[in-house]
């Protein structure tokens, strides 16, 4: 009777510790217990009672295990399979293009014709850029001094001067990020409008990607008055699917996509809803949408940042909930043209 107690009471530790333990960072710690937990049962010889943690165990890690182990292994395709994006347009086409001098082009060039990559500026939180090369026309206002530079918390964001030409070098401080973007583009390879992959380096986390000659519809935005620290506030007050139209951001939200039509042309609503349902046919669902990552360019419009995105290999349910959130957040932040907005709906 006393054993059998005792086996009630050790699982009843197991069931309460993802309650006791739950948060952020505190997983290991829940599983740490439900292990021991088993551990002891197991050692008293019970090993139906056993069961009980270890199942709970798996139910912890289960999900998020199988996620990253997925992800990881479409890294390992990426690198061994797809073949790394050939830059087409030569380095100096690209920078006459951002209006960088003669002068200081014929130097970047004759640098990575050595080998060496050269720095040409990194992106700030606010998507500012610190230029190491001097005046870089085309981002005109967006240009800041060291000062005023405001490190990313996730990445490392740099523009470079590189043998095969112009490109993104993104460093992540995490490895969950790496692998989210990279099995992403990897996924995306042959969808318009998205960063291709140029190189990757793994071992310390390094992903190389195409550069996209434009500016981001943040600081376009910002320029006419509707400022970064605004968008962020915009995206943070996201309520939820569903819920936003009765949302006290509201009135925000109205300001944002009114600038929004100030920035951008007629065809705008159209293009970014066709982009994310190629994204979202090839089975990649974004997770994090916002006007810093949508890039305009002289082709149209392109979308960035995938370390928040999810790879789906079929229809499943999760999919479609996924993929509805980036619908309904889609409409929330850019307007109703896409994806309809629950909010005009309501009101009708």
């Amino acid at each position: 009777m006393t054993l059998f107690r005792f086996e009630i009471s050790t699982s009843a530790i197991a069931r309460g510790a993802l309650k006791a333990l739950s948060g952020p960072g505190r997983k290991a710690s829940a599983l740490a217990a439900c292990l021991f937990v088993a551990w002891m049962t197991m050692a008293l010889s019970s090993v139906l009672m056993s069961s009980i943690p270890l199942v709970f165990a798996m139910w912890i890690v289960g999900p998020s295990l199988a996620e990253r182990l997925r992800t990881w292994l479409m890294v390992r395709h990426v690198e061994t399979r797809v073949t790394l994006y050939p830059i087409a347009t030569q380095g100096s086409e690209v920078l006459r293009a951002m209006g960088v001098d003669r002068a200081t082009i014929t130097e970047i060039i004759s640098r990575t014709a050595d080998g060496e990559e050269v720095r040409l500026g990194r992106f700030d939180q606010g998507n500012r850029v610190l230029s190491d090369i001097g005046s870089i026309p085309m981002f005109g206002d967006a240009l800041i001094g060291g000062l005023e530079f405001q490190p990313r918390a996730r990445q490392a964001v740099e523009l470079v001067a590189t043998t095969r030409g112009i490109a993104i070098k993104k460093s992540y401080s995490d490895s969950r990020s790496f692998f989210r973007e990279v099995a992403a583009l990897g996924r995306l390879s042959d969808v318009k409008g998205v960063p291709k992959i140029v190189r990757i380096d793994r071992q310390h986390r390094v992903l190389y990607q195409t550069f996209l000659v434009g500016r981001d519809l943040g600081s376009l935005m910002a320029r006419v008055g509707f400022s970064v620290s605004a968008q962020h506030h915009l995206s943070r007050d996201y309520p939820g699917m569903g819920t936003w139209n009765s949302a006290s951001s509201l009135q925000n939200r109205t300001i944002a996509v009114d600038t929004l039509h100030r920035v951008t042309n007629g065809t705008f609503a159209r293009d970014m809803e066709a982009l994310i349902e190629s994204i979202h046919q090839s089975g990649v669902v974004i997770g994090d949408v916002k006007f810093g990552n949508v890039i305009i360019t002289s082709d149209g419009v392109c979308l960035c940042d995938f370390d928040h995105a999810r790879i789906f290999t079929r229809n499943t349910m999760s999919f479609i909930l996924d993929r509805e959130r980036d619908r309904d957040l889609c409409s929330y932040i850019f307007g109703s043209e896409l994806f309809g907005d629950p909010h005009l709906s309501a009101a009708a």
